[in-house]
């Protein structure tokens, strides 16, 4: 970029600067599942620095930052009005989300404006803003939300993904943002001699790093070890429109019943059906759990998720379960899922909203705010990550849905299973972008644990996931099948596995010394926006 393009973006008004930032945002959504165009992150993150140093006060930095969010998040996060139109609400009510989030975006572009006037490493600078910024989005309040972490970008290379067993998702997430943003340094150089191309010395080495310890860490055979367990994943494929009628319960009930029978010889260890795939409380309905359990030979168990009701003081409570049933229909174990969905499976601070609701009954918005999830009340949080016991099989962790995008909180403390099993319903998220999205995420815990995954979906994507990350065995999206296979077996812990996010903190402090090193003084030239 010349001084005369500069220049003239500088002249442009404040609002087509953040056009031209809401653009940008969006071109960095596409560098993420399921299209991975990663090159276009040296064009998106560039083009936001430079439209940052260009501005004259924090508002318009704010702004811009803001706008870029806006880009990014409405693209990235489209797959939740699809999920409101098919809980009846309008597509439009998906609106306040990505325009929230971006008020992450918009906050860190004050930061670097305000930072970088002082400093000369603004890619250093803008990297450690960043990540700061994703970080406190996925630790917000009520669960934070984690999702399309500028890391997952190299999701479509097992290779270049390995460094998140030591860095985790944040970590992966840093050294993208340090490469994205380089090419900024190379405005206002001579492109005459080797010089020129100083500033991309470091970005090579990130790369040329990334790319080595990929090959050391993953192995070259496919992973198959005699003696683990069997597993079949059933994908029933059931329409979310049609799963919760009352007059297809039983019908959706014989489908997973008939898909799952084995054949003539064929021993099945684990028997994995999807998120909320039974209707029924089987915890209290003994008859259905022993025509589940008659499936299996003895040491076999079937891992399904329904939903929940416990009677207490004050009235019913509903989780969100997953139940462990045997070859003769006992209950083994019940997991409560413990991460829930914000004003999608409960609404948080309840009085708080009872207050809004009123306001709006008063102005003839009768529905007001409420959960997206049908049901009589809120969703209770289980207690948390847990390990349970298979006798005679290995040890599970449990994560239904949702719970699968917090990296660092998918194991309890101080234990740890053998394998991870992410039961989920993406069949709200449509058949575009949400569950390629929600597939990536669950993949990058399995590389940071160290840990194999298996995934149930409704309608997909299913899969068996081995503990590097790599995808053995999937069912397409929208495919009706099962998924046959081994239970692929746990590797060591990882360091990201013994030591969680605080290689990624040792990683910002690194940057954060380098910034305070920098020199302060003079920074080269650049025009600035009225």
């Amino acid at each position: 970029m010349t001084a005369k393009s500069l220049a003239w973006l500088a002249r442009r008004p404040l609002w087509q600067r953040m056009v031209i930032a809401l653009v940008a945002g969006a071109l960095a959504t596409a560098a993420l599942a399921p299209i991975y165009a990663v090159p276009l992150l040296l064009l998106a993150i560039p083009t936001l620095i430079i439209l940052l140093d260009q501005c004259n006060s924090a508002r318009s930095a704010f702004a811009i930052g803001w706008a870029f969010g806006a880009g990014h998040f409405s693209t990235g996060f489209f797959w939740v009005a699809n999920a409101l139109a098919i809980a009846g609400a309008p597509p439009a009510a998906a609106i306040p989300l990505p325009l929230g989030i971006a008020l992450f975006i918009g906050v860190g572009g004050v930061l670097y404006w305000y930072l970088v006037k002082q400093f000369r490493a603004r890619v250093l600078v803008f990297a450690v803003v960043w990540m700061a910024m994703e970080w406190a989005r996925g630790h917000i309040p009520f669960g934070g939300f984690p999702w399309n972490l500028i890391g997952y970008s190299w999701a479509f290379s097992d290779t270049m993904s390995q460094f998140a067993a030591i860095g985790g998702a944040y970590g992966l997430g840093l050294l993208t943002v340090l490469v994205a943003a380089a090419p900024v340094n190379l405005i206002g150089r001579s492109a005459e001699g080797w010089t020129f191309l100083r500033p991309l010395i470091a970005p090579v080495l990130i790369l040329a790093l990334m790319l080595g310890y990929g090959l050391w860490r993953l192995p070259s055979d496919d992973n198959r070890t005699p003696g683990q367990p069997t597993v079949r994943v059933v994908q029933a494929n059931i329409p979310q429109e049609l799963k919760w009628r009352a007059d297809l319960r039983d019908d959706h009930f014989v489908r997973y019943l008939t898909m799952s029978e084995p054949e003539i010889g064929e021993t099945i260890d684990l028997l994995l059906w999807p998120e909320a795939s039974i209707p029924y409380r089987l915890d209290q309905d003994l008859a259905r759990s022993v025509m589940i359990g008659r499936l299996l030979e003895p040491g076999g168990y079937v891992l399904t998720g329904f939903p929940r009701a416990e009677q207490g003081p004050e009235g019913y409570a509903f989780f969100n379960s997953m139940i462990v049933i045997d070859h003769v229909g006992r209950e083994r174990g019940i997991y409560d899922k413990a991460h829930l969905v914000p004003f999608g499976e409960y609404v948080p601070v309840p009085g708080f909203f009872a207050w809004v609701n009123s306001a709006l009954n008063l102005i003839g918005f009768e529905d007001g705010v409420q959960k997206v999830v049908a049901g009589g009340g809120d969703f209770k949080a289980g207690p948390g990550p847990v390990v349970m016991e298979l006798p005679g099989l290995p040890s599970v962790g449990p994560l239904i849905c949702y719970e699968v995008i917090f990296p660092g909180q998918v194991t309890p403390e101080g234990d740890r299973p053998d394998w991870l099993y992410n039961l989920t319903n993406d069949s709200w998220y449509g058949d575009l972008s949400g569950p390629f999205q929600h597939m990536t995420i669950a993949r990058f815990r399995s590389i940071e644990e160290g840990l194999p995954m298996i995934r149930s979906a409704q309608t997909g994507v299913s899969a068996i996931i081995d503990a590097h990350g790599r995808v053995l065995r999937s069912l397409e999206l929208g495919k009706q099948g099962v998924l046959n296979g081994q239970l692929p077996p746990p590797l060591p812990p990882t360091i990201f596995a013994r030591y969680g996010n605080s290689v990624f903190f040792l990683m910002l402090f690194a940057c954060a010394l380098l910034i305070l090193l920098s020199r302060v003084g003079n920074k080269t030239n650049r025009p600035v926006a009225n």
